[in-house]
């Protein structure tokens, strides 16, 4: 068998490259696997070497010694690699008598997998690996129903990071300090976190994979299990882990190779869209803050201030107020009620938890009253805040402008990793956030010569959700990076500036729509061109992001600092914006700022990625 695989050159082949995570070095001399366990491996050199791991798994199918992540005979642990070489080289159960592999037909009789889903959680900005989303594999069962999909089985990799806390957590999971693993949890426990506790909304894509491609799939997941992956925020992630599970499935996609640098959920779905055949039908899942705001957004204000009061009093049912209102529009501030109880509870509730009977009889008495309105409660449309991610922008972009400071004109060229902005469309993201991560600018003067640099950021994150009485959610902002600092002996400072604000935000609809924000906060500043080095004091942000059409955003902002510490002094900083799509993939930007004195104005086109 070792002189027929090696002349049938099955080292080299794709299926057997796929199952072993291998991919190309950075040098182009040979492979190297991407898993980091050495029990996934059966030779020394396995991780670099898919001959030897080849030849020491063949003669590994005559032992029954345990061996894998799950230790186990090698044909039963490595159930996939078994299947294909058996295929390719017609193994003689005479001279290799094949094990029964009960656990394996177990596990596989449980999940009774009929079809796979690929699952799409929205952007959840309290967790650093959360920040773009997040993939899981849905394995739907023989006969399921949209009742019953709950119950499925879900393939979830995620890093274990129970160790990494503060700023050794951003570094590890840049740095590749966590370890990943694969893990079948039940969908609902997932979907009870992402989208009840965390209000992600869920985008579900069902995949057309054949029943040989779902069966080998399953196979490599069995495999997979026990198995520690390096994990990275950016390229070795949940995105990039289910294209090579999807790559193993089918070895002729070729997924994985698209991303060298970062593998962002949203690029993976919008690259699994563009696959000929591959996605089938595609199913929104609200989460449930997004129910209440919907159902709350439809209500009109005296609806709204019963509402606000319904949730912890139930005697409101009583009032003369709430009787007034057809049945139906009981109906509905009744249900919306008994979701924000379980919505803010989030089911933390135990039974000897001396809140709980309180809580449970207040819970009973809606549920109650909601059971003597024989009716349907009025119809509201309750849809994603999160579009499908494929509908928007690609998250890398680069950029040409043109523009003047202070009378003297520059070029400038931009770059951004990912991902989104306040002024870009929509569609396809969260709306009111902003995430943007290693956004360079460099500029060439036409007085000056060589290239400046105007700007680094490292992390800028805005979050403005519109206030509302019955879910309150403060507008936050936190900011890293080079900034351009102009100074009187030096228009091309550039310091480095840490700030954030903590505030509100609220939102009108005429003319147009409007957020309104302000937010109080700190900055520090770091630079030579300081007295001391360093400035740091308080400040406040306010200002407006206006909507005026579907893909034209107008952002209106001001900043007032006081330094307080390092060189003292006052300042006010303020910018007009304004992005104007021209496509999904081509916006025309122009600015108008003002940076302590410096006054500039830029207009440039940006492509994305």
């Amino acid at each position: 068998m070792l002189r027929r695989a090696e002349a049938a050159d099955l080292a080299t082949r794709r299926e057997w490259q796929t199952l072993l995570h291998y991919r190309p070095v950075a040098d182009g001399t040979g492979v190297i696997s991407d898993a980091d366990d050495p029990r996934f491996f059966l030779a020394p050199a396995g991780k670099t070497d898919p001959g030897a791991e080849l030849a020491a798994t063949l003669r590994a199918f005559f032992s029954a010694d345990a061996v894998g992540g799950d230790p186990q005979p090698a044909q039963c642990a490595f159930i996939a690699r078994y299947r294909w070489l058996k295929r390719e080289l017609d193994f003689d159960d005479r001279h290799m008598p094949p094990q029964s592999c009960e656990r394996f037909q177990r596990w596989f009789g449980e999940l009774n997998a009929a079809s796979a889903t690929l699952v799409f959680t929205s952007a959840y900005l309290n967790n650093p690996a959360s920040l773009f989303g997040h993939t899981l594999l849905r394995l739907d069962r023989h006969g399921q129903t949209e009742h019953t999909r709950l119950l499925a089985y879900a393939i979830n990799y995620a890093a274990d990071d129970t160790a990494s806390h503060g700023l050794m957590y951003a570094v590890d999971g840049i740095a590749g300090g966590f370890k990943g693993a694969f893990d079948l949890q039940p969908y609902y426990k997932l979907v009870r976190t992402y989208s009840d506790l965390e209000s992600r909304d869920i985008w579900e894509y069902r995949l057309n994979l054949s029943p040989p491609q779902l069966q080998r799939l399953l196979e490599h997941v069995w495999e997979l299990r026990g198995v520690r992956f390096d994990y990275y925020f950016f390229r070795e992630n949940c995105a990039w882990q289910l294209l090579t599970l999807l790559e193993a499935a089918d070895p002729a996609l070729r997924l994985s190779d698209a991303f060298t640098l970062w593998a962002l959920p949203p690029d993976t779905i919008r690259l699994l869209v563009r696959q000929p055949g591959l996605v089938g039908e595609i199913t929104a899942r609200p989460a449930r803050g997004t129910v209440i705001r919907r159902r709350y957004q439809a209500l009109k204000i005296k609806e709204r201030r019963l509402a606000q009061r319904l949730t912890d009093d139930p005697t409101v049912v009583a009032t003369p107020a709430f009787a007034q209102l057809a049945p139906e529009r009981r109906a509905l501030l009744l249900e919306l009620a008994l979701d924000q109880r379980q919505h803010r509870q989030g089911g933390t509730l135990k039974a000897d938890d001396k809140a709980a009977p309180a809580a449970d009889e207040i819970a009973h008495q809606l549920l109650t009253a909601r059971n003597r309105l024989a009716v349907a409660a009025a119809p509201v449309v309750i849809e994603p805040y999160a579009t499908q991610p494929e509908t928007g922008h690609a998250s890398r972009r680069l950029g040409i402008g043109f523009g003047q400071r202070k009378g003297s004109a520059f070029v400038e060229l931009s770059a951004r990793a990912g991902y989104h902005d306040l002024l870009e469309p929509d569609a396809g993201y969260t709306p009111d956030v902003q995430i943007e991560l290693l956004n360079i600018a460099v500029r060439h003067y036409q007085d000056r010569g060589g290239l400046k640099l105007d700007r680094l950021t490292v992390l800028d994150m805005v979050s403005l959700p519109p206030v509302n009485a019955l879910s309150p959610r403060p507008a936050w902002r936190i900011h890293a990076g080079w900034e351009s600092c102009p100074r009187p002996n030096d228009p091309d400072c550039a310091a480095f500036n840490l700030s954030g604000g903590l505030g509100l935000a609220a939102e009108t609809g005429w003319p147009w729509r409007t957020v309104w924000f302000g937010m109080p906060g700190l900055a520090f500043d770091y630079g030579d061109d300081f007295a001391g080095d360093y400035r740091a004091g308080l400040g406040m942000t306010a200002g407006a992001l206006l909507q005026p059409l579907a893909g034209w955003k107008v952002l209106v902002s001001a900043t007032w600092l006081d330094y307080r510490w390092g060189e003292i002094g006052a300042a006010v900083q303020w910018t007009v914006g304004q992005n104007l799509a021209l496509g999904r993939d081509w916006a025309l930007r122009a600015d108008w700022r003002a940076l302590e004195g410096a006054h500039e104005f830029e207009i440039g086109l940006h492509g994305y990625f």
